[in-house]
């Protein structure tokens, strides 16, 4: 089930919350829209599942178009946010509120039930469910109406952290061992990071990258990009010559034909720290916080203002001492 968004572009009032967004979805495929609050990415959504109609573009569904149908008749399954179970029916009674009375038998709802492991948990009542099953139900009443393509909205955002982790992975594997195109919306990146074969990070109605996780998290094309997904190290850099630049805590060979001031991105996990004096980068600890298992570093130098945090094994450096940094010129992002 391939899904195309064609040059989408929406306005409300003054306000253009859409401009030019193009995406394609391929069949078996979970795609995540994240960014900011107000990038657009629910609006994005809502043109996708025909409740919204855009201005000017269209939506094409295995090649057929489908930009002015209604809702009801794309066919699209959703599980939002806040789950919407009735409290009052039990998990059969949940999942076959969505199935038509024609099409209620048992072999389809044993199949619903098998396929998303709510096995022994038909007579239950939603309070009576973890957190994870939940979700399965939800999962498994939007599966009944045999959906082209699943939508899932907000759907982690109501957890805490550790029950997050865990039904995030449980929700990935299901989604994978179905098989079913999935859009996945979350203004939590990392949410979207973990569950999704390609990301599409909006800012300001415009589509910042698109691409497979590691491809962004490896190579953010901007500083919005990189904050999104995880610690990120920037220096502040100038221009000395076409092949050199120069920062706060010293030089690194970049060959570059940019403008004079930069900024130089890295992940910290590709810096190393040392006290041998062959690194090409040096700087001075002023702060240091225990993490449990890691130690943070603040480090900045007597000559500038600028600090970087780096996160690092439990280690005997302390404050004050100098230390030196290697930085992979190859694991170096330049941004203007």
């Amino acid at each position: 089930m391939k899904l195309n968004v064609n040059h989408i572009s929406k306005r409300f009032g003054n306000t253009e919350v859409l401009k030019d967004v193009s995406i394609e979805i391929q069949s078996g495929e979970i795609l995540s829209l994240t960014g900011e609050s107000g990038c657009g990415k629910s609006t994005l959504l809502r043109i996708i599942s025909g409740l919204e109609t855009p201005d000017s573009g269209s939506i094409s569904l295995d090649g057929e178009d489908i930009t002015n149908w209604k809702p009801e008749h794309r066919n699209f399954g959703f599980v939002f946010q806040n789950l919407s179970l009735f409290p009052h029916l039990s998990v059969k009674e949940n999942i076959l509120y969505a199935i038509g009375k024609k099409e209620r038998n048992p072999d389809r709802l044993g199949e619903l039930i098998s396929k998303t492991g709510l096995d022994g948990l038909t007579n239950r009542y939603p309070h009576e469910l973890s957190g994870g099953q939940q979700q399965r139900v939800a999962i498994a009443r939007a599966l009944a109406i045999n959906p082209r393509i699943l939508i899932l909205d907000e759907p982690f955002s109501s957890l805490d952290e550790l029950l997050k982790a865990k039904i995030r992975e449980e929700i990935f594997d299901l989604l994978k061992s179905l098989g079913i195109t999935t859009i996945l919306v979350s203004h939590q990146a990392t949410d979207a990071f973990l569950i999704s074969d390609k990301l599409v990070v909006m800012k300001k109605g415009e589509i910042q990258q698109y691409g497979k996780p590691s491809e962004v998290y490896q190579n953010p094309i901007s500083p919005y990009v990189s904050d999104l997904f995880g610690a990120s190290v920037i220096f502040k850099g100038k221009n000395v010559s076409a092949n050199m630049v120069s920062t706060d805590f010293g030089s690194l060979k970049l060959e570059n034909n940019r403008n004079d001031t930069l900024q130089l991105f890295v992940r910290p996990e590709k810096i190393e720290i040392t006290n041998s004096e062959d690194y090409n980068l040096s700087g001075r600890v002023v702060k240091k916080e225990f993490k449990g298992p890691h130690d943070v570093l603040k480090i900045g130098n007597e000559n500038s203002s600028e600090f970087i945090s780096l996160e690092t094994e439990r280690c005997s450096i302390e404050v004050g001492d100098k230390i030196y940094l290697r930085v992979p010129e190859n694991d170096i992002q330049i941004f203007e």
